[in-house]
């Protein structure tokens, strides 16, 4: 998630804010400006609005927040609301952990993974997909010559490295494995409403009221296998065990969407509008809390 913490001059008027731009432009400090012509509350404050979600203020600026785009005059904008003149004065981007890190040589990176060209392509238009790098390039020296952020650069190529990485067992390995009598743990993170619809027999459902005692029934080495709706938060719910100790963790490809599609079609089907908020971190916030920590990564 990336924060941006701006101030503004904010007007009804286009006058007032085509004078205050005029003012600006002729090195009148941005503070002065605001109380001269901001209509907005936050004047009492310089004009500071404090912290907000980049999000936020794109839908304000129409176009993205830059790391270039600190300590410059952005405006006149026009938004719903009104005239804006905007300063950035700090963008803060929260660390996602990995193996990238400012210092790696690309060579490195790219031994690590292989798509790190393309991805950095496509998100930040740096480079092309097969571009060399010298061995004395780093992603903090790259990230410098384009004008990006390096958090947010190192972010990305940490959260596409994770995604790639999941570790999954496919419907038709677990079939074999529970026919040949050799079956793992199986949990259910799913809502009970889901498993009255259809189940995975033998799974153990696992939810916010049963967590810490059924992780406590099995050695934190043995095969566990998440079973969601499309294999849509197991990957998060893995990183949560994975992080608690447990080293032999997969996700049931597909889902139980794609085992009641390939293994057992007896089973009914069912869809799920995500847009209501559907989530299953109930599961991991209860034991958070006990556990004392805050900020893991869960979903």
């Amino acid at each position: 998630m990336i924060r941006v913490r701006a101030s503004q001059i904010f007007t009804h008027s286009m006058e007032d804010v085509v004078a205050a731009k005029k003012q600006l432009d002729s090195g009148t400090p941005f503070e002065e400006v605001v109380t001269k012509f901001s209509t907005c509350p936050s004047k009492e404050n310089a004009g500071d609005l404090g912290w907000m979600p980049e999000g936020n203020l794109q839908s304000i600026m129409g176009q993205e927040v830059s790391v270039k785009d600190i300590g410059h005059v952005i405006g006149p904008v026009h938004s719903q609301y009104g005239y804006h003149i905007l300063r950035i004065s700090e963008i803060e981007v929260e660390k996602v952990d990995g193996p990238f890190n400012a210092e790696l040589s690309m060579e490195s990176a790219n031994q690590i993974f292989p798509e790190v060209h393309t991805i950095l392509f496509k998100e930040f238009h740096i480079g092309l997909p097969v571009t060399p790098y010298s061995k004395e390039e780093t992603l903090a020296s790259i990230c410098l010559a384009h004008g990006k952020n390096m958090q947010e650069v190192i972010n990305c190529l940490n959260k596409e490295y994770a995604d790639k990485n999941v570790a999954v067992i496919t419907c038709e390995e677990l079939k074999q494995k529970i026919d040949s009598g050799n079956k793992p743990v199986m949990l259910d993170i799913r809502e009970s409403w889901e498993r009255d619809i259809s189940k995975v027999e033998g799974s153990h459902i696992i939810n916010s009221e049963n967590n810490e005692h059924v992780l406590g029934t099995f050695e934190k080495d043995r095969e566990i296998v998440l079973i969601d709706w499309k294999q849509d938060r197991s990957p998060s719910f893995q990183k949560w065990l994975t992080q608690r100790g447990f080293t032999n963790v997969k996700c049931l490809e597909g889902g139980i969407d794609l085992w009641s599609e390939k293994i057992d079609t007896r089973l009914n089907r069912y869809d799920i509008d995500e847009d209501d908020g559907y989530r299953y971190e109930d599961i991991l916030d209860e034991q958070d809390d006990h556990d004392g920590h805050e900020g893991h990564d869960h979903p």
